[in-house]
């Protein structure tokens, strides 16, 4: 899959365009804008959804079949990309984007925190001290209460 520019990547990862990509491979339906459909096997989505289709029968709103060895879907005139039931769409997801953007690939933040960031653990540390003594403090209370009511007659 060679990306064509930034915008088309862009689409990709931040839309459903990634699940249709998932469908490669796989015989499906898609519904389009002027009540007609198309049922194929999807050989290829581009960035921006258009949909290249392989043994596809195009149905139209007369319910006339027409077999297309070929068949090109321009994204606009998409209107419903059936997905099949034995598809389980987040872990599809999920695979696509790891194919878009390994691991390794990905810039890997310092492990060092800032000044800042100990400072505001430190901090999260005393008051957790400071609650837990507190609580102590408490229990002492209710504990000294409890035996002061007990030794009064």
């Amino acid at each position: 899959m060679a990306l064509v520019s930034r915008r088309e990547k862009f689409f990709l990862i931040n839309g459903l365009v990634c699940l249709v990509q998932g469908l490669e491979g796989r015989c499906t339906t898609v519904d389009l804008r002027n009540e007609s459909c198309v049922t194929g096997k999807i050989e290829q989505v581009d960035g921006f959804m258009n949909i290249v289709m392989s043994e596809a029968v195009f149905i139209d709103t007369r319910g006339a079949e027409y077999p297309f060895d070929s068949f090109f879907i321009h994204a606009r005139n998409i209107r419903y990309v059936h997905i099949p039931d034995e598809l389980s769409i987040v872990p599809t997801i999920k695979n696509q984007l790891k194919k878009m953007c390994p691991r390794s690939a990905r810039v890997e933040l310092d492990p060092k925190k800032s000044w800042k960031a100990r400072k505001l653990i430190q901090r999260q540390k005393e008051t957790v001290k400071e609650v837990q003594q507190l609580k102590k403090e408490k229990e002492m209370q209710q504990i000294k209460g409890c035996q002061d009511a007990k030794n009064k007659p």
